[in-house]
C-alpha cells in the first residue's frame, strides 16, 4: 500500500506493552519523547513519521460535495495538500497547537482544540488536492511529549469520518500511545474530515489533542 499524501518512513516501535501501577491502561515503554517514574532507563524514543511528496491522483468520474467549512478554520498547507482544523487552543508556555502541529513530524508537539468543553464536534479536515482512493487513517492519539501530558490532557476515543463522495464511517481509537492504523474499504474522496465524537478525559485538562495524523490512500 502506498501513501498518497504522507508516508511513514523508519518507523519502528520495538517496545513491550507494559501496564504501569495505576495507569489503567498498557503503554508501550518510553514511546513518549520524555518518560516518567518507572519507565527508566530511556531508549531512544519513537520517531515521528515524515512527510512524503506526492502528486494527485486523476479525477474519477463521480460527483464530489464541497467541504462545509467552519468560520474560523485555521489550515496548513504540506506538500500541496492542506490541514484544516476547526479550532485551536490558543498558545501557552510559548506552545502553538495549530494544524502545522499534525504533520511536523515532531511528538513535542499537537494539535489541541480550542473549545472550552472536551472538543466533541471539532474536527481535522484533509483537503487532497485532487481525487484519490482513501483506504486508511494513521493517528497517533493525544499529547506525545510525555507521559503526564498525555494522561492530563484528553485523547479521542471515537470519531465520524466524512468523505467527499457522501459516504461515512465512525471510527474508535485507543486510549494509548504510538502509531494507531484504522483500514476500511477503499473510497474516492477528494476531502475527508475527521471529526470528533467521544473522548478519554484528561485527569487535568479537558483539552483534546492529536500529535500527528496522517491519510492512507491505494493510488
Amino acid at each position: 500500500m502506498r501513501l498518497v499524501l504522507w508516508m511513514w518512513a523508519g518507523i519502528a516501535i520495538c517496545l513491550m506493552a507494559v501496564l504501569a501501577p495505576g495507569d489503567g491502561f498498557a503503554q508501550p515503554r518510553c514511546v513518549f519523547l520524555e518518560c516518567g517514574p518507572g519507565n527508566a532507563p530511556n531508549p531512544e524514543p519513537a520517531q515521528a513519521p515524515r512527510i512524503g511528496q506526492t502528486s494527485p491522483g486523476a479525477a474519477a468520474q463521480m460527483r464530489h460535495l464541497p467541504r462545509q467549512k467552519r468560520r474560523g478554520e485555521r489550515c496548513h498547507s504540506v506538500g500541496g495538500y492542506n490541514y484544516c482544523v476547526s479550532s485551536v487552543l490558543a498558545p501557552q508556555f510559548g506552545n502553538t497547537y495549530g494544524p502545522d502541529r499534525l504533520v511536523d513530524e515532531d511528538l513535542r508537539t499537537a494539535w489541541v482544540e480550542g473549545r472550552s468543553d472536551q472538543g466533541e464536534g471539532e474536527y481535522i479536515a484533509v483537503d487532497l488536492g485532487g481525487t484519490h482512493r482513501v483506504s486508511g487513517i494513521q493517528v497517533m492519539n493525544g499529547y506525545h511529549k510525555n507521559v503526564r501530558l498525555f494522561a492530563a490532557n484528553s485523547r479521542v476515543r471515537s470519531a465520524v469520518l466524512r468523505f467527499s463522495n457522501g459516504s461515512s464511517l465512525e471510527v474508535r481509537l485507543k486510549d494509548e500511545p504510538g502509531i494507531q492504523t484504522i483500514e476500511f474499504s477503499a473510497r474516492e474522496a477528494n476531502w475527508i474530515v475527521f471529526e470528533l465524537r467521544s473522548v478519554f478525559a484528561g485527569t487535568k485538562y479537558k483539552d483534546t489533542a492529536v500529535t500527528e495524523f496522517r491519510v492512507l490512500t491505494t493510488n
